[in-house]
């Protein structure tokens, strides 16, 4: 696998693009590296997204990690136009939360070393 650090920045940024793209100005992001694992938090806002947009980005980050093909991951993340590449950042990460409160979308991910 690529870089470890390279890789939870290369998904930081897909997660602060989609954010972008839903009307956020303002991002906080905050990032630690641990012997066991790397976690990272992002919060943006003014996001405006709906409920079934919530839904689809909860369900796409929860998929269940997939390290056998985490090499595929790091040449297909960020390649997409569209939001398909959430899915891929879910199945780059051992623990995914997401919270919306209308405004505020924040991301807390967990990486497993």
């Amino acid at each position: 696998m690529k870089n470890k650090f390279e890789l939870a920045l290369k998904i930081t940024s897909d997660l602060m693009t989609y954010c972008h793209k839903h009307g956020a100005v303002k991002f906080s992001t905050k990032m630690s590296e641990s012997e066991d694992e790397i976690s990272f938090m992002i919060e943006a806002y003014p996001v405006k997204i709906s409920d079934e947009q919530f839904e689809d980005v909860s369900k796409k980050l929860h998929a269940p990690r997939q390290r056998d093909v985490e090499n595929d991951f790091w040449e297909l993340i960020g390649e997409s136009e569209d939001f398909c590449e959430l899915m891929l950042v879910g199945m780059s990460c051992d623990r995914a939360g997401v919270e919306y409160d209308g405004e505020r979308l924040a991301f807390k991910l967990v990486r497993e070393l």
